[in-house]
């Protein structure tokens, strides 16, 4: 939508001549976002009327300006003259308005703990989202593009689109594709983050430094781990140790890192601390490890539709621990 096109519908507006659809969707859009009107005229109406002025007097200097209409519109808004023209004094540029209104439409979907969700993206690529993630993405991925933001762990099946690179963001990573598959694990609070590519091409690299960029081939996986980490080591990528994992069989690749879209938890070589934190994604509980020494023993197996209690009688048979389950609370203990 130009200039011409929203001056035009902001004319109908103040008109009361636009349908209930152009007039609903001008104040959900008006509404959407911070205005710089909106202290000044809580009401729709006057805010509208300010942005009209502001775009149509750039459009007077600029000598792009329609021809006026019969009947003008300042007279009929004569009574929200006052408002809005105090709320003009707001704009600190002739542009500010109709920037605001332009910010693209952002959608979420969600995963709780101890669910999974799948979602469709607009432009035909698929997501499935793990326990405690949540994908936030443009509404008209057409118009503003393809970057999306990951918080948790997403499988991937990216539609081609040789136009429109397609990109994952997450709080430190930025992930490029054009099409393929491949699974991203970047939880905040996890000491790693994975990118697992099983099909097609990515470049990972840090968002605080571009130049740290790692292009991947099927069946490698880059493991960041946070440099504060026991025992990391790599490559030094800033804030992290970098290392490149080699699977030559894609189908290994494929098992181990989509497992948990087939209701499967898979752990290997995890200390409990660790292990507590997929638990409690998986299962929705709080663990707390109350003696730090049971760290010591390390983890790698899988549950099934195992319940917690099933889980964690599992793990007695590796290590020596009780624990005592308080509601959502399972303390665990020498």
């Amino acid at each position: 939508m130009n200039d011409q096109h929203l001056l035009q519908l902001l004319d109908k507006y103040l008109r009361n001549t636009c349908s209930p659809e152009e007039k609903q969707a001008l104040e959900t859009w008006l509404e959407r976002y911070e205005s710089p009107f909106r202290d000044a005229a809580p009401d729709p109406a006057p805010r509208l009327a300010a942005v009209y002025d502001s775009i149509s007097a750039r459009l007077k200097a600029e000598g792009e300006m329609p021809e006026a209409p019969a009947t003008p519109v300042r007279h009929i808004r004569a009574r929200w003259w006052k408002v809005a023209a105090a709320a003009a004094v707001l704009i600190t540029g002739a542009a500010t308005t109709w920037t605001i209104l332009q910010k693209p439409v952002m959608l979420l979907a969600s995963a709780p703990a101890g669910e999974s969700t799948f979602v469709e993206l607009p432009d035909g690529s698929r997501v499935w989202l793990n326990a405690s993630s949540s994908l936030e993405y443009p509404g008209n991925m057409a118009r503003n593009g393809r970057t999306v933001r990951l918080k948790g762990e997403g499988y991937f099946e990216v539609a081609p689109d040789q136009q429109q690179p397609f990109v994952v963001q997450t709080q430190d990573l930025s992930v490029q594709v054009l099409g393929t598959s491949f699974n991203l694990k970047a939880y905040n609070e996890d000491a790693a983050l994975e990118t697992a590519l099983i099909e097609g091409k990515v470049a990972v690299s840090l968002l605080s430094a571009p130049a740290r960029r790692q292009l991947l081939a099927p069946g490698q996986k880059l493991l960041l781990t946070r440099k504060n980490t026991p025992g990391a080591g790599g490559e030094d990528w800033g804030n992290f140790y970098a290392q490149v994992q080699n699977n030559t069989k894609t189908k290994d690749t494929i098992a181990t890192e989509t497992l948990w879209r087939k209701g499967r938890l898979q752990f290997r070589d995890q200390s409990f601390a660790e292990l507590a934190k997929i638990m409690e994604r998986w299962y929705d509980k709080r663990i707390i490890i109350a003696d730090p020494a049971l760290n010591d023993n390390r983890f790698s197996g899988e549950f099934r539709k195992e319940g917690i209690k099933d889980a964690l009688n599992a793990l007695q048979l590796i290590a020596n621990f009780t624990y005592d389950m308080r509601g959502d609370t399972v303390i665990i203990k020498q």
